[in-house]
């Protein structure tokens, strides 16, 4: 159960909750080749650099995903929210 999940912290959507297209599958190979073909060609200090910049990404786009997942959440539960409010009015108008 959910509640519970969450309740036990046990609920890590973040870190658990991953694509599983063949697009995402093909856009993860491609990037390892390119770090591949990088670590070949760069200096140590320029490939350094390289990961620094990858991981400032990823905060970044931690972040991002972040805000979007509160953003939907909070727009779900006001769907519902309505919906509630609709169904109780069509229900005491009768």
């Amino acid at each position: 159960m959910i509640l519970e999940a969450i309740f036990n912290g046990e609920f890590y959507p973040s870190e658990t909750v991953m694509p599983k297209s063949e697009k995402y599958r093909n856009a993860l190979r491609a990037c390892e080749k390119i770090m591949d073909q990088l670590a070949e060609r760069l200096t140590k200090e320029d490939y350094d650099l390289v990961e620094t910049l990858l991981d400032q990404s990823s905060i970044a786009q931690f972040e991002e995903c972040a805000c979007h997942f509160k953003y939907g959440f909070s727009a779900g539960m006001l769907v519902q929210q309505e919906a509630w409010e609709q169904v109780k009015t069509v229900n005491y108008d009768e």
